[in-house]
């Protein structure tokens, strides 16, 4: 089966990116032949796309036809790129399948003409999201996948309690004031921190497996939660803290995103939660049922998808003629991908990364001077305790 795989950015290691770099490597696995395509590409995902399965992403939509692959997964707003025609390369029938990955930002949400225009199946990576598109009438068939993780993550129920020594956070935006808590708890547990602010690298199941607890919201907490490692939940959007009988239903709702309450704390309140909560969310992690967890794993999603019943290219043809809307989204479509190819160029310009090294050399500086001054106040006060002799 010949398969295109559509989203706006890989470039960080992130939930979007990683849930195509995930169903990528099932369907190359099943000997399916892949295209991917998105607006903008770079370290370190398009290396890991690369290394991984020989894959170079494509960038610019006029050379992709989507009507000559068996199936067409988009996410994010770029199905309005491409050119609908039919020719010699075209398939008679495709499938096509939008991932929608939230309700709350244009990028992210779903229901738009081209949805309705094109697609045979959509997926929500949350009962909210499949809730919120259910709401705009569509009568595509919407599966929610729970941002689900890849059956290498799950593991038995470890025999035995716990004890809280390392706390592993994994954020691509860390909250100021969780990092507060966590520099207060690095002065007696070890704290690492995966992301932008730290160390990008990919989380596998081995990482999982090793954590004691995982601080994290989104596509990362299925790896923990089906890895049976104790979750707390928190982050930009504040959250419920750790997962357990009480707050796991909820959360869940919400892809663990936080957004279920909402709920805010200052860094002491944070820390001590952090270790006082930490038995119970770890006797909820191993007691939790294996049924429970099926929903988390990510395989039969993409058979399902792989199996989404073809639809007559022709049809949507006649459909994309008819609606006049169709041109309104691909101007849309292609301003996003003007402001994304900017924004992200802009960054990668040297005069932005040298002001950004200029502002980690000033925070160095700070905080070296703060030692500094506590050295020389130090000095004094023994100089004082000396004349004073």
């Amino acid at each position: 089966m010949d398969i295109l795989i559509g989203t706006n950015h890989l470039v960080e290691m992130a939930g979007s990116e990683l849930i195509c770099l995930e169903m990528a490597e099932y369907f190359a696995r099943r000997g399916h032949r892949l295209t991917l395509f998105a607006n903008v590409a770079g370290k370190p995902m398009a290396e890991l796309f690369r290394s991984r399965l020989g894959l170079r992403i494509i960038t610019e939509p006029r050379v992709i036809a989507p009507f000559s692959y068996d199936l067409v997964y988009f996410q994010h707003q770029v199905a309005g790129l491409f050119d609908y025609r039919v020719d010699a390369a075209s398939r008679e029938r495709s499938a096509f399948v939008f991932g929608r990955l939230g309700r709350r930002s244009f990028m992210e949400s779903g229901g738009w003409t081209h949805d309705r225009l094109l697609a045979n199946a959509c997926f929500a990576n949350s009962d909210a999201t499949a809730e919120a598109l259910n709401g705009l009438g569509l009568s595509t068939p919407i599966t929610t996948f729970y941002n689900s993780a890849p059956s290498a993550f799950f593991r038995p129920a470890p025999p035995a309690t716990r004890r809280l020594r390392k706390i592993t956070v994994i954020t691509n935006h860390l909250d100021p004031t969780l990092k507060v808590a966590l520099d207060r708890l690095a002065l007696d547990l070890k704290v690492e921190h995966i992301g932008r602010q730290s160390v990008q690298r990919r989380v596998t199941p081995e990482l999982i497996g090793g954590c004691d607890l995982v601080v994290s919201i989104g596509k990362t907490v299925p790896y923990a939660l089906v890895a049976r490692v104790p979750v707390y939940v928190y982050d930009h959007f504040g959250g419920p803290g750790y997962l357990t009988d009480s707050t796991f239903a909820r959360a869940a709702w919400f892809n663990f995103s936080g957004r279920c309450c909402e709920r805010r704390l200052e860094p002491a309140e944070l820390a001590r939660e952090l270790v006082e909560g930490y038995p119970a969310a770890d006797g909820f992690a191993r007691r939790l049922e294996n049924a429970a967890l099926e929903r988390y794993r990510l395989e039969p999603y993409l058979d399902a998808m792989l199996a989404t019943p073809p639809t007559s290219n022709a049809a949507r043809v006649q459909r994309l003629a008819a609606d006049p809307m169709v041109r309104q989204e691909r101007l849309l479509a292609v301003y996003v991908r003007e402001q994304t190819f900017g924004a992200i160029h802009y960054r990668a310009h040297k005069p932005f990364r040298v002001a950004m090294a200029l502002i980690k050399a000033l925070k160095a500086s700070r905080r070296w001077r703060r030692s500094m001054v506590r050295k020389a106040r130090y000095r004094v006060a023994r100089l004082r305790q000396s004349f004073s002799a």
